[in-house]
């Protein structure tokens, strides 16, 4: 990165020698010049630059380069003696338009340093002329585009490049560049980057003299005490100011990144079985080598990456993909593959049926996310997260890969779901990669995944404390390479003033902050993880194992759980799709490496009171007392979703779910099942439960005996948990290995003799229960948007209703009842048998 080439005895001379300019106190508007505390910092850098002329690479914390016009006037105030001459390449026009204006009793641009941008033809446009020399050359000159270089005579005489890594980067135009530069011997460049990882910087680092990373700590120090006299409410003359010294305060502070992970539902599985097929596509491809397959697999990959990138509704997607000139809708690429697949002949053709499997799944795919009972995927997600902010009156980025994805997803909003987004609008802000650096801070950000190739540096964006990644399993070691790839680029960059050379004297001739607290040695190059950053602006992310049994995580929006709606199956159709077969292999091996859980044990003299209830009432004149960790399902007609809050978040006017018995449901599953024939089922399901009971009857085993049973089979589960098998309350536990445990602490030989029937049978009437229980859940949510004052009406004409359609208990009461919350209060103590039993109140 240093020049160890030049002659340091002239480097320190020019150190001493060299001054750093104070500019003065500008005028804009006829208000002060305002600027974030840190542009001081890059100013000096800027002004060591041309006093030395070294170049310089400053990696901006905020994404935005909106101070350009200051550092070209600080860069000429550096050599006030004669003329120099700079030249600034940004896409951001305002720095054009500001320095026309900056001012200090005089006016710049017309009383010292006239202002011209290029022209297509590589001379010069004048913005601006000196006020007593119609001829005098310029001071600066602007340009949008890398391909508009200035003539060699004009530009002979530049001294300083300002160059924003914004600008849009091609092969082809960077190469121009750098011959011109070397053409005209330019003796300074400030190079603004604000993706370290982008093609800019990776081709100029190892020549710069001087590289500039901020850390959270060096932020920290430079806002120091001067943070409390700033008021971010007063307006600043300068209008990214404000914004920008926010961004810095987050990134002082420490944000939070997280994955919002989509690990189940219909649309989760068509992708396993897409990405199943795609690798049998790849292998093919390898193995016939012929370029047909080779073109599948390719047209293939960018049908996955579109469909995984997807937030919105399919059919807004390809009609707003459609209407853009470059983009390809994905409804398109699945026909692209099936044109190939048709067109295969030769060799290729032996590569027919993978190509074949990957169209079928692409096509899975696609009418799995076409259909609307389906939500538990990205799209949900956003919803999900949506609803959140607006009830807590937050704000929410969200960034789409594209405009396209940008426009579709809005238009979803807008025309799908109107009322939902009507509220919501005020507190969600959609964005591209594009306009995200000019995006006002919010409290939540959400990515649609890992970013594309190009747009990394989107994981460094400073605009919430809160950074969510949307992300499929198949997403995961994309997004672990691409924080690790950031996370090393960065912690290189970051300048280490513990070493001696021209790096560190240039830097401490700025007086630049140190980027560590004082008495704290730089470990960072030595006890850094890619995914613990350290001293250094990096990315902090916990990436689970795609291939463990749970790899969620908690988010700001996990209190908000969307619950899937059922299907437009029958339920006979429900039970024959999920009864097995048993004549398979019934043994089990327990997975003895698994270490126990680690669940803290509840008191042994359990407590019959519960503390910091609330209260909650509805229309029908009923009311429920609920713990503080509770939750209740929410209906939300206006975004089509059944969504479940904690009791915490319920509001007046919330229309809840409630499923009366669920036992009850069990059993009239049960009897369904019964009457329908499967009768081995339900004697494998209540195999276990009654061979339980009657072993610990036949012990007289108390409930301490039990645990310690249990215990000794190697369990850890909390009190509450053992209470629940011992009384027979839950029908199955979660784990498998708990209930081999069960059969094994009480000697239940015909459970394990049986065990995969027995686990299958529990297992499969679990899922059509609760299959049974999210179509009535779905029936009432499509009732309520139908007709929201009483029973809700299903067919005006025929004048069939919610309550007819359900089914009832053996007093009439439906399993599923939705209520219209009235009220929500702290009522305080109850004891535990009051607690979750809704009552009449008159």
């Amino acid at each position: 990165m240093l020049c160890e080439v030049l002659i340091m005895s002239r480097i320190d001379d020019s150190l001493t020698d060299l001054e750093l300019i104070d500019l003065p106190a500008l005028r804009l508007d006829e208000g002060e010049y305002e600027r974030p505390e840190t542009e001081s910092v890059h100013t000096d850098l800027v002004q060591s630059g041309v006093g030395l002329e070294k170049d310089i690479g400053i990696i901006t914390p905020t994404l935005h380069s909106g101070f350009l016009d200051y550092y070209a006037l600080a860069a000429m105030f550096q050599d006030m003696s004669s003329l120099t001459l700079t030249f600034i390449v940004t896409p951001n026009t305002s720095v054009r338009d500001r320095y026309e204006q900056l001012r200090n009793g005089m006016q710049y641009s017309t009383e010292r340093w006239p202002l011209a941008t290029v022209k297509a033809n590589k001379e010069l446009s004048y913005r601006t002329e000196h006020v007593h020399s119609s001829d005098a050359p310029p001071g600066v000159i602007f340009t949008r585009f890398s391909t508009r270089l200035p003539n060699d005579e004009i530009s002979s005489e530049i001294r300083t490049v300002l160059y924003d890594d914004a600008v849009k980067f091609e092969e082809e135009r960077w190469e121009q560049f750098q011959s011109w530069q070397d053409r005209n011997d330019i003796p300074s460049v400030v190079y603004l980057i604000r993706d370290p990882l982008g093609p800019v910087y990776q081709r100029v680092k190892d020549d710069l003299d001087v590289v500039w990373a901020w850390t959270p700590t060096g932020i920290q120090s430079t806002l120091g005490d001067q943070q409390s006299s700033v008021d971010d409410d007063v307006p600043s003359v300068l209008e990214t100011t404000n914004r920008e010294r926010q961004f810095l305060k987050q990134k002082a502070s420490g944000q939070t990144h997280r994955i919002h992970a989509c690990t189940e539902g219909d649309v989760v599985e068509a992708f396993a079985d897409l990405w199943s097929a795609f690798e049998e596509l790849e292998d093919a491809a390898d193995d016939i080598d012929e370029h047909d397959l080779y073109v599948a697999v390719g047209v293939a990959k960018r049908a996955i990456n579109g469909f995984t990138r997807l937030l919105s509704s399919l059919e807004y997607s390809d009609n707003y993909r459609s209407k853009h000139g470059k983009a390809t809708t994905l409804s398109g690429r699945v026909s692209q593959l099936e044109h190939i697949m048709d067109g295969l002949s030769g060799d290729a053709a032996a590569g027919r049926t993978p190509v074949e499997h990957v169209h079928h799944a692409l096509s899975e795919l696609r009418d799995t996310l076409t259909d609307t009972e389906s939500q538990k995927w990205k799209r949900g997600a956003v919803l999900t997260a949506i609803q959140k902010v607006t009830d807590e009156n937050e704000d929410l980025i969200i960034v789409l890969p594209d405009e396209p994805a940008r426009q579709a997803l809005q238009a979803d909003l807008r025309i799908k779901l109107t009322d939902f987004y009507s509220e919501a609008r005020s507190h969600v802000h959609l964005h591209t990669p594009q306009s995200l650096p000019n995006a006002d801070p919010a409290d939540y950000l959400l990515l649609y995944g890992p970013p594309k190739y190009d747009h990394r540096w989107l994981l460094r964006a400073p605009h919430a404390p809160d950074i969510g990644v949307l992300a499929y399993d198949h997403e995961l070691g994309l997004l672990h390479s691409q924080v690790r790839d950031l996370n090393r680029e960065m912690e290189h960059s970051t300048p280490d003033m513990s070493e001696a050379g021209l790096q560190t004297q240039i830097l401490n001739t700025i007086s630049a902050p140190a980027p560590l607290p004082e008495n704290q040695e730089n470990t960072a190059s030595t006890t850094s993880s890619p995914t613990d950053p350290g001293q250094y602006d990096g990315v902090s992310i916990d990436i689970p194992d795609p291939d463990t049994e749970d790899n969620t995580q908690a988010t700001p929006f996990d209190d908000y759980e969307l619950v899937e709606g059922g299907s437009s199956e029958s339920v006979d159709d429900l039970i024959e799709d999920h009864v097995p077969d048993f004549t398979g292999d019934a043994t089990y091996t327990p997975d003895t490496t698994r270490s126990s859980t680690t669940n803290s044990r509840e008191p042994t003299n359990d407590s019959r009171q519960v503390e910091g209830c609330i209260g909650i009432r509805v229309q029908d004149g009923k009311a429920i007392a609920l713990p503080p960790t509770a939750s209740l399902e929410v209906v939300n007609t206006d975004a089509g979703t059944i969504v479940e809050k904690p009791v915490s978040s319920i509001q007046s006017g919330d229309r809840v779910v409630v499923v009366e018995d669920r036992d009850r449901v069990r059993d009239e599953v049960e009897e369904l099942l019964l009457d329908s024939g499967h009768i081995d089922l339900i004697g494998y399901a209540r195999l276990w439960k009654n061979q339980l009971h009657t072993e610990i009857e036949r012990r007289d085993d108390s409930l301490e005996d039990f645990i310690q049973r249990l215990e000794e089979q190697g369990l850890d589960k909390t009190r509450s948990t053992y209470r629940s098998w011992y009384y027979g309350d839950l029908h199955l536990p979660r784990a498998k290995d708990s209930l081999y445990a069960l059969a094994q602490a009480y000697e239940i030989d015909e459970v394990l003799e049986e065990f995969e029937n027995v686990w299958t049978a529990n297992h499969k009437i679990r899922k059509i229960k609760r299959g049974f229980l999210d179509r009535l859940k779905h029936q009432s949510q499509e009732a309520l948007a139908a007709d929201e004052e009483g029973d809700p009406v299903i067919d005006e004409e025929l004048d069939i209703r919610l309550s007819d359609l359900n089914p009832t208990d053996e007093a009439g009461t439906p399993f599923v009842q939705v209520y219209f919350v009235t009220e929500v209060a702290d009522v305080g103590t109850f004891s535990r048998s009051q607690v979750g039993q809704w009552r009449d109140i008159g």
